[in-house]
C-alpha cells in the first residue's frame, strides 16, 4: 500500500489569467500594442490589459487618446504633467491639471499588463540542415 504522500493536502489552483490580469471586468479592455517598448517589456503587438478605473500614477504606463487615435504614452506628473512619447522619451502632450476630469478625458486607461509572442522572436543559433 505505501506511504501517502506529504504533499498531498498541498494543492494549489490553476493559474487564470483572468484572475490574474482582470481586476474589474467592466472597466477591463484589451488593446494591441502599436509600438514596440522594449525598456517596459513591450513588444510590437502585444497584447495590453488596460484598466480604465485605475487612477494613473506618475510613471503609468497609459493608452491616451491623442489627435483620434490611442497612443501608448508614460504619464509624468512632475515638473508639469505631460505624457511622454515611449520611442523618444520626449513629452508629447502637455496635460492640464484636470487631466482626469471624465468629459475632457485624454487618458484612456492604464496598462497593467502586457503578454508578449515571444515565439516570433526565436532565434535557432544550431540549425538542423
Amino acid at each position: 500500500m505505501g506511504f501517502p504522500s506529504p504533499a498531498q493536502d498541498y494543492i494549489e489552483d490553476r493559474i487564470s489569467l483572468d484572475r490574474l490580469c482582470i481586476l474589474r471586468p467592466s472597466a477591463t479592455y484589451f488593446m494591441k500594442a502599436g509600438i514596440a517598448a522594449p525598456q517596459f517589456g513591450i513588444m510590437k503587438d502585444a497584447l495590453l490589459v488596460v484598466d480604465r478605473a485605475r487612477t494613473p500614477v506618475d510613471g503609468s504606463l497609459v493608452v491616451a487618446g491623442i489627435e483620434g487615435e490611442n497612443r501608448l504614452c508614460m504619464l509624468k506628473l512632475h515638473p508639469l504633467p505631460c505624457l511622454m512619447n515611449l520611442e523618444t522619451m520626449r513629452p508629447l502632450l502637455r496635460l492640464d491639471t484636470d487631466y482626469m476630469d471624465v468629459e475632457a478625458t485624454v487618458i484612456f486607461g492604464v496598462v497593467t499588463f502586457s503578454v508578449n509572442d515571444t515565439s516570433c522572436f526565436e532565434f535557432d543559433e544550431r540549425p538542423c540542415i
